[in-house]
């Protein structure tokens, strides 16, 4: 009384006038195949679930996210780059990192760097908005593989540091006003 899954197929057998004179069953168990596809859609779930997880911590950064390929081609970007650049993710995937910069040729140093050395901290860029508008970033980068350890490309992130640096510029200037004050006194 015990029931599975199968796959049934069913063929009229005919007499030589093509009568109907019964039918073929062929009945397979089933069982494996539903239990292949049930763990099938359970792993696909998990791994819909890893990336939905992956890209809300890529998209809660604070920072302008991005990667490239070997040669400088961005491959992904988070909404904070698209907010840096005034552009589409899908304007920027497939774009040159460096077309981004107020020096293109700095910028692209950037990447040969993070290449050769595996590793670029606190390299500051300015980043060029569509509508013109320069913010002064932070470019911080490290190299990321595959798992058979082959170069992938870079990941990058790009920190504002407009405000810091109109701070630490009015520091400067402070300070040149104190040392002239103390002299004069």
């Amino acid at each position: 009384g015990s029931r599975f899954p199968a796959v049934v197929s069913v063929t009229a057998l005919r007499d030589d006038q093509n009568t109907i004179i019964g039918y073929l069953l062929i009945g397979t168990d089933n069982t494996a195949r539903k239990q292949a596809e049930a763990e099938q859609k359970f792993l696909d779930q998990r791994v819909r679930d890893q990336q939905f997880y992956t890209r809300s911590l890529i998209e809660s950064s604070v920072d302008a996210l991005m990667t490239t390929d070997p040669s400088g081609i961005i491959t992904d970007v988070n909404k904070q780059m698209e907010a840096l650049t005034g552009c589409t993710r899908d304007e920027l995937i497939g774009a040159p990192f460096k077309k981004y910069f107020t020096d293109p040729e700095r910028a692209e140093a950037a990447i040969k760097q993070v290449l050769s050395v595996k590793k670029v901290t606190d390299y500051e860029l300015t980043a060029r908005a569509r509508d013109g508008k320069k913010t002064e970033v932070s470019y911080n980068a490290t190299t990321f593989y595959d798992r058979e350890r082959t170069l992938q490309g870079v990941f990058a992130a790009a920190r504002d540091v407009t405000e810091r640096k109109r701070n630490e510029q009015a520091l400067q200037e402070t300070n040149v006003e104190l040392q002239s004050a103390t002299s004069a006194a």
